[in-house]
């Protein structure tokens, strides 16, 4: 059936209103702290072999560590007495080592159970019996809080069974969750009962499992990888500088010991890096670096609310960033003699010339007021930080406006926005943020009010210049040489500066309809727009060729007028090329094939790319799974394979290897996708299916041709990469092929021009949706496309 694109309205997030602060719970000390590990098989149950806690023991008389280690029969061939020592050398320590070896997995399954839910409440019971008679849930005391490294696979692994849930209620947070549960442990006596279920709402950009009751797990992942840039439990032991012996591998019992103690270790460290740069929240709540920005509002900030009627008129301006080609006859041209210019700081300096912590209130202005301030601009384009929170409401023809949009048949209507496009519309009646209003290019124009804001407080410090002077006070390298405790304040202070806008921009909920505390749609949308105007100064001043939000593609001419362009705004705009092509100032060729989709290449042969819609394929090579997307060598050649007069002919023996994607399963759909899959691919009987679709569970999927007679491609699941690469059907170069064919939804692409709508009785459908990020198992062929949001 034949699809096309219309535009739409998201619904207007609920009003944000004044929230008494609660106080946190100090953090966990030392002692009130476990680090906990598994290993399992590699086959597609990831069936537990062993369980590691690692714990200090600290009173008045004595500290020391404490290992307990349970485990398969066999599965470890070190002795205890040896991994004790090896620790000890390692970590310095004296350590108290337990082992304990058990002959079935379901007695080490059920053993780890209940020595979890030991370290967490010491013996407390979950249900007791009171004075009435009456079986009643106790309020447990957590006593030791649990700390893991990817916890959702650790907890899978524990767990007999995980439930999804994908509109979970959590403190008033609804979403996509997960509740593992620790049958085996349960305990059942005649006036208490003991047992362990664990609930936790999938979080972040790594979908993280964010417990219900703090304390019953701590994932320090996101932490490591923000605060260290340490993406691996590997990495996060170089850090700490404690080995995790990967070479030994799941069987060496220090191993297993070692990452125990690492996680221990590293939640000790990242708690004591939290505090000293004046965290007031609980490093176990930690979710990503927006966590960092919040806390730095809630200390320095104190926000002004608007009315429901200014909260709606501004929300209608709300959009983010633009992204793709220009002009449609640009797209898969050669293009030559390119700089990739980036505008200087754009959501801090915007934040920054606009004023926003000075905001105190907001006040309704008529068209003739509207006007007014109109012709100052055109007189003095250098006023528009002046008056860069302008809103305004406008009816009538446009040729150049910012449109959500959804996908759908040809004589339907869409359910779900998917982006968002610059397009020509007409009788179109709606508010626009002063920079979008620019660049609108009216041929027929009714203003009809605006709102703008009002500054008359100075109590709040602004936030966007105390984050970029801070992080200027810990340079990372200085004459050449790293100064490592500089690192963590440096990064820091940038991702709270990175994060910033996005506290005014927050909507959570599975609808995305509940603001954030710190939401506010005037402060957000004037800070885009803002943006959007300074990249519309580059585009009509330079001739860009493409824009991603704030950065553009233009020619080496085109790159000096956009800095000169720019002067009267007093903001910059930097040549990154380098970024894209390293050391290199300019890009000899290039092409833009869509929205996140270009390729550059100097004249001394560096190559660089983005390639949106690749990211989840991968191909065996040297023996590992390489994405298609971040292995430069396998991207080159994908660009290569459908531009070879530019960048030359691709390497055969890359693009005829196989292609498979990745799983880790966060969702009920993936799990009943897998499931599914398993019990097709080895007619597994129902009891076994359901193991396969645990959470944390994660192995790769193959497409395989249609059998005969059916146009629906069969996938198959697997769980190390040789079998993924030899049972996939399809080669690289055949994704190649149907990547370099695609469009993105930027233009008309069936008529070669610019999209134009009639802006009347668009409907207001469900916001664009941030999925839960599983692996993208669900569609192994087409993507969504990202890029337009």
């Amino acid at each position: 059936m034949a699809t096309t694109i219309k535009p739409v309205l998201e619904p207007c997030p609920s009003l944000p209103e004044p929230k008494k602060s609660r106080k946190n719970k100090p953090n966990w000390k030392p002692h009130q702290l476990f680090g906990f590990d598994t290993e399992t098989t590699r086959c597609g149950l990831k069936e537990i072999r062993s369980s590691q806690f690692a714990y200090y023991i600290h009173n008045w008389k004595e500290h020391y560590m404490v290992i307990d280690i349970l485990a398969l029969k066999g599965w470890f061939p070190e002795s205890p007495e040896v991994a004790k020592n090896r620790v000890e050398g390692y970590t310095g320590e004296t350590i108290v080592f337990n082992f304990q070896e058990f002959d079935t997995v379901d007695e080490l399954r059920e053993a780890s159970q209940l020595h979890y839910e030991k370290m967490l409440y010491e013996g407390q019971v979950r249900v007791k019996r009171n004075k009435k008679g009456e079986m009643k849930n106790v309020s447990r005391k957590i006593k030791r809080c649990a700390v893991a490294f990817n916890a959702n696979f650790d907890l899978g692994v524990l767990s007999d069974k995980t439930i999804f849930d994908d509109e979970m209620n959590m403190g008033g947070m609804v979403g996509a969750g997960v509740e593992y549960r620790f049958n085996s442990s349960y305990r059942k006596y005649d006036d208490y009962e003991t047992g362990l279920r664990i609930k936790a709402l999938y979080l972040g950009a790594k979908s993280m499992p964010y417990v219900s009751k703090r304390g019953e797990c701590w994932d320090i992942q996101p932490l490591a990888r923000e605060l260290w840039n340490a993406g691996n439990l590997a990495t996060v032991g170089m850090t700490l500088g404690l080995p995790k012996l990967t070479d030994e591998g799941e069987t060496s019992l220090t191993y297993g010991a070692m990452d125990a103690v690492i996680t221990l270790k590293a939640s000790i460290e990242l708690t004591k890096n939290l505090e000293e740069m004046g965290f007031t929240g609980n490093a176990d709540r930690f979710i990503s670096g927006a966590t960092v920005s919040k806390d730095m509002m809630k200390r320095h900030y104190t926000p002004f609310y608007l009315s429901q009627s200014q909260h709606e008129f501004a929300w209608k301006a709300y959009y983010g960033g633009m992204t793709g080609a220009l002009d449609i006859m640009t797209i898969r041209k050669p293009l030559s003699n390119l700089i990739y210019g980036d505008l200087d700081g754009a959501y801090n300096a915007s934040g920054q010339k606009l004023e926003v912590f000075k905001w105190c209130d907001a006040e309704w202005l008529s068209a003739y007021e509207c006007e007014l301030i109109l012709k100052k601009l055109e007189e003095d384009p250098s006023l528009f930080w002046k008056y860069g929170s302008l809103h305004i409401e406008v009816e009538g023809d446009f040729d150049n406006v910012p449109l959500r949009v959804g996908v759908c048949g040809e004589n339907s209507q869409p359910t779900k926005s998917q982006g968002l496009i610059w397009s020509k519309v007409t009788n179109y009646r709606t508010v626009m943020a002063l920079g979008d209003f620019l660049h609108s290019r009216p041929s027929r124009l009714n203003i009809i009010k605006g709102l703008m804001a009002s500054s008359k407080r100075n109590e709040n410090p602004c936030l966007f210049k105390m984050c970029d002077v801070e992080r200027k006070k810990y340079p990372k390298k200085i004459d050449g040489v790293t100064i490592i405790k500089n690192l963590v304040p440096n990064t820091w202070w940038k991702l709270a500066g990175n994060c910033l806008y996005g506290s005014f921009a927050n909507r959570n909920g599975k609808d995305r309809t509940d603001s954030g505390k710190w939401f506010n749609a005037l402060v957000a949308s004037s800070i885009t727009g803002a943006i959007r105007h300074c990249m519309w100064v580059v585009n009509e001043s330079s001739d860009a060729y493409y824009n991603d939000t704030d950065s553009g593609l233009t020619t080496v001419e085109g790159f000096e007028k956009a800095v000169k362009a720019l002067e009267h705004l007093d903001i910059g705009f930097s040549n990154k090329t380098s970024d894209e092509l390293p050391d290199c100032d300019v890009a000899l060729v290039g092409v833009v094939q869509g929205s996140k989709r270009y390729a550059l290449k100097s004249e001394c042969g560096k190559f660089g790319a983005k390639c949106h819609g690749l990211g989840m394929w991968y191909i065996l090579k040297d023996g590992k799974a390489k994405s298609v997307a971040h292995d430069e060598e396998i991207l080159e050649a994908v660009w290569q394979f459908n531009y070879p007069h530019l960048f030359g002919e691709a390497d055969e023996t890359i693009l005829q290897s196989k292609v498979f994607r990745k799983f880790s399963i966060k969702s009920r759909t993936i799990s009943n996708i897998i499931k599914e899959y398993c019990r097709r691919q080895w007619e597994l009987p129902l009891l076994e299916v359901e193991k396969h679709g645990k959470a944390g569970n994660f192995g790769f999927l193959s497409p395989t041709m249609p059998i005969k007679g059916s146009s629906k491609m069969i996938v198959k699941a697997s769980f190390d990469v040789e079998s993924a690469s030899s049972l996939s059907d399809f080669k690289l170069e055949h994704i190649a092929l149907m990547w370099g064919m695609a469009n993105d939804k930027k233009f008309d692409y069936k008529n070669l021009k610019r999209w134009e709508f009639d802006g009347r009785n668009m409907p207001t459908v469900e916001a664009f949706d941030l999925l839960v990020n599983d692996g993208n198992a669900s569609n192994l062929i087409t993507d969504v496309d990202r890029s337009l949001r």
